[in-house]
């Protein structure tokens, strides 16, 4: 895979050597998340750092960059709900772990009983946050994720971004250290508003299907067919021009903008979510023409990236954020939008 140089020379991110993260440089995944935990980009980075560095990792890695998103949620969570003692380590990652299992998490009698699954990174994630519910509401635990008895990779069997290992995760006996107060997981501007790193990450995974498409059809002398341009381009064209609205999203929602008016920060980043995930499915689709038949085979580089691709866009809730956002936008002027 031929990826042109990550980051420009004016780029806030000193961290540059994004190739290291990609399946092509002949490391494992185990490797590869070593890499990143020994880069030094887990440690605090502005929105616009973040985001290149979710975007430039998700170009190589889509499993990768759920893991880093996954961190800085987390990290966001920390700072602004813990306290001293739950502040993180240089090196550390983390993750943030919501879905339930049948057996839903609750604190009982001073400990964690009850699992979660879709627990990406189980195996490399050193702390995690869960959810769990209280009388009073949603409460957040910070946990030790790192006893492998807990973990159950076995239950993540799909057909895309299998390497995240988002298996099953059992809580039962932890000790409950309390993150914030019930309720606060869903507080905005990081709830809702906190989606524009999936947009992101999203958009990196575009850019990393189409290049690797891009490369395979040119060394097959067929990328300047006017097919394939009209097939790819317009995808291409699309993803360079979300990726500002993403940089600024993130700058809104992480900022007095956001803390002022959270709801429509909250609303804008999820606009940004959906118009992703919709040309994420779009980019699949034309690289499915474009590539052919061998793009389902099962090690072609190409097919595993719109795999992991179809596979991550498939959040939670689509439906009711898009009727969340039209009703939003439709409220009034939509000019009115245009200017915050």
């Amino acid at each position: 895979m031929s990826i042109p140089a990550p980051v420009e020379a004016n780029s806030e991110t000193p961290f540059s050597d994004f190739d290291v993260f990609a399946p092509e440089s002949g490391a494992s995944f185990s490797d590869r998340a070593r890499r990143l935990k020994q880069s030094g980009l887990l440690d605090h980075k502005s929105p616009s750092e973040t985001a290149i560095a979710m975007r430039e990792i998700a170009v190589r890695d889509l499993s990768l960059a759920r893991l880093y998103e996954g961190h800085f949620n987390a990290r966001t969570l920390i700072e602004t709900y813990g306290d001293q003692a739950l502040q993180t380590q240089t090196g550390e990652l983390l993750g943030v772990w919501g879905a339930e299992a049948p057996t839903p998490v609750r604190e009982t009698d001073g400990a964690l009983v009850g699992q979660k699954r879709f627990a990406s990174g189980l195996g490399f994630v050193d702390r995690a946050i869960v959810t769990g519910e209280t009388p009073d509401g949603q409460q957040l635990y910070l946990v030790s994720a790192q006893d492998t008895d807990r973990h159950d990779p076995a239950a993540w069997d799909m057909a895309g971004m299998q390497e995240s290992r988002s298996g099953g995760f059992d809580c039962a006996g932890l000790e409950p250290q309390r993150l914030g107060q019930p309720g606060d997981f869903q507080r905005e501007p990081l709830f809702l508003g906190g989606t524009w790193r999936i947009a992101a990450v999203t958009l990196g995974g575009i850019i990393g299907l189409l290049d690797r498409a891009a490369d395979g059809l040119r060394a097959s002398d067929r990328l300047d067919a006017e097919a394939q341009l009209l097939r790819l381009g317009p995808v291409a064209g699309r993803a360079v021009a979300l990726w500002p609205a993403v940089i600024e999203a993130g700058a809104i929602a992480s900022g007095p903008t956001g803390r002022a008016a959270p709801e429509d920060a909250a609303t804008r980043s999820l606009a940004l979510r959906l118009e992703t995930e919709e040309l994420a499915q779009v980019a699949v689709s034309a690289v499915e023409r474009s590539v052919g038949l061998a793009l389902f085979a099962a090690e072609h580089p190409t097919g595993r990236a719109a795999r992991d691709l179809a596979c991550y866009i498939r959040q939670a809730a689509r439906d009711a954020f898009q009727i969340r956002t039209a009703k939003a936008f439709l409220s009034g002027p939509l000019s009115n939008w245009l200017d915050r």
